[in-house]
C-alpha cells in the first residue's frame, strides 16, 4: 500500500512540474528577419538607388524589402518594428520617410514587405549617402539571425557608367560608352536599362537610335561623330 501511495505522489509531482515548466517550443512568440535571395558572396544586404537614371519628373522612390517570420500562424494583422541605425546612416532625415511600425498582413503567408520612401533632394548630387535600417523586437515579433536584420541603402543622384553597357553590348549594339551617348539614347528610345531587354528588343531599339543619329547627327565631347556598331 505504501509503495502505491508513493508512486501516486511522484506521478502528481511530475504532472504539476510539467505544467509549470512549459517547453520553450510551445511559446507563442514569432520571429522576424529580412529575406534575401542572394548568390554566394554577394553583399545581399546592400541596395543602391540612383535617381540619376530616373526621369526628371521622379521626385521619390519606394524601396521594398521582403521580410519573413517563423512561428505560429497569424490570426490577425500584426506589426513589426524597423529603426534607423543612426550611427551608420548619413542620409539626411528629409531624404526619406519611414514608418517605424509596419503591418504584417494576415493572409496565410509567412512573407510580407518592409517599405521606405526615398526623397530626391539636391544634396544627393554632391555624393552618395547611406541609409541603414534594422529590424528590432517589439510586442508582436522577436528577431533572429543577426546577419539578416539590417538593410543598407546607398542613395545618390549622380550619373555613372551603367553596369549593363558591357563590352558585348558595345560590340554588338551601341558602340563605346559616353554619358552624352547614353543621354541621347534615352532621349530617343525612352529605354534606361538596355540590359533587361531580350535580343530582339535590343536590336529594335539600337536600330531606332541608329536611324535617329543618321537623321540628326550628334557629336561626342571630343568632337567625334556619335555612332553605334549595330548594322541594318
Amino acid at each position: 500500500m505504501r509503495i502505491i501511495f508513493l508512486l501516486l505522489l511522484l506521478g502528481c509531482l511530475a504532472f504539476y512540474g510539467c505544467q509549470e515548466e512549459k517547453p520553450e517550443m510551445f511559446t507563442p512568440e514569432r520571429f522576424i528577419k529580412f529575406m534575401f535571395g542572394s548568390e554566394s558572396g554577394e553583399d545581399y544586404y546592400k541596395v543602391e538607388c540612383n535617381f540619376a537614371y530616373e526621369s526628371d519628373n521622379t521626385t521619390e522612390k519606394i524601396i521594398s524589402v521582403p521580410v519573413e517570420f517563423r512561428g505560429y500562424n497569424l490570426t490577425e494583422t500584426l506589426y513589426f518594428a524597423v529603426n534607423v541605425d543612426k550611427e551608420k546612416t548619413t542620409l539626411p532625415e528629409d531624404c526619406f520617410i519611414l514608418e517605424t511600425e509596419q503591418p504584417f498582413q494576415q493572409d496565410g503567408d509567412f512573407i510580407d514587405t518592409m517599405r521606405v520612401k526615398l526623397q530626391r533632394k539636391a544634396i544627393l548630387k554632391e555624393g552618395s549617402k547611406i541609409l541603414r535600417l534594422q529590424l528590432v523586437p517589439n510586442s508582436d515579433f522577436q528577431v533572429y539571425m543577426a546577419d539578416s536584420l539590417f538593410i543598407e541603402i546607398t542613395v545618390l543622384d549622380i550619373f555613372s557608367w551603367p553596369e549593363w553597357w558591357t563590352d558585348d553590348i558595345a560590340k554588338a549594339y551601341l558602340g563605346d560608352y559616353s554619358k552624352e551617348k547614353y543621354d541621347e539614347f534615352v532621349k530617343e528610345t525612352g529605354i534606361r536599362d538596355f540590359g533587361v531587354l531580350d535580343p530582339s528588343e535590343k536590336r529594335y531599339y539600337a536600330i531606332m537610335f541608329k536611324r535617329a543619329l543618321e537623321k540628326t547627327p550628334r557629336y561626342e565631347l571630343d568632337g567625334r561623330l556619335m555612332s553605334v556598331t549595330i548594322t541594318g
